[in-house]
């Protein structure tokens, strides 16, 4: 058995009485026993208390003043009226369509003299000058005359030399075997002459007594 030192005496197990070893076994039996009945009471207080949940606190409401504000709908600008639409252009009239006749040479002629700001003669003075110089036919050529013999026959619907058909001729209108400019070189030829178409074709009787103009 092994011994231990108090307080520098060295006492030895074997020499204890045995009054003081009963002592100590029946302490330590009785803690034993009791240690277990203190821990059950001890714990069945607690058990019995209610228990309090926690629950996380709750956030308070944000005041309506803290809400973030709202936005405003920003205005639109308002449209543009629409421009109203053009409206079309009038139409050009539609050229005029001529004849290819006497009648319709006459008209043409007249037509572009009046357009061109210079004199109209009658279409009765110019039917006359044609039927009287030609019978109305663009090709005729006189090839007979003093004219031809000189070397400048009269030509064309009112049988003009070309010498004269070239300084009476409306700008654009220059084929003396054309028979709307020959009429149109002859009108002027006869405005420069004898004041007018109309004067030429009544002193020839507008054709009854006609001699060269």
């Amino acid at each position: 058995m092994r011994a231990f030192t108090i307080s520098k005496v060295r006492i030895r197990y074997d020499r204890l009485p045995n009054q003081v070893l009963g002592i100590g076994v029946a302490g330590a039996i009785a803690v034993t026993a009791i240690l277990p009945v203190s821990q059950a009471l001890a714990a069945e207080p607690a058990a019995a208390q209610p228990v309090t949940p926690v629950t996380a606190p709750v956030a308070a409401a944000a005041p309506a003043e803290a809400a973030a504000p709202a936005v405003e709908p920003v205005a639109q600008p308002a449209a543009a009226p629409a421009a109203p639409a053009a409206e079309p252009a009038p139409a050009a009239p539609a050229a005029p369509v001529y004849a290819d006749n006497l009648d319709g040479w006459i008209q043409h002629a007249r037509d572009l003299l009046g357009a061109a700001g210079k004199p109209v003669p009658s279409a009765k003075a110019m039917r006359a000058t044609a039927m009287s110089e030609s019978t109305g036919n663009p090709k005729a050529v006189n090839g007979w005359d003093s004219n031809a013999k000189s070397g400048t026959p009269s030509i064309g619907l009112t049988q003009m030399i070309q010498p004269t058909f070239k300084t009476y001729a409306l700008s654009g209108h220059t084929d003396i075997r054309n028979p709307v400019d020959n009429l149109i070189a002859s009108s002027r030829y006869c405005d420069a002459v004898y004041g007018g178409m109309d004067k030429m074709a009544a002193a020839r009787g507008y054709g009854s007594h006609w001699h060269g103009y």
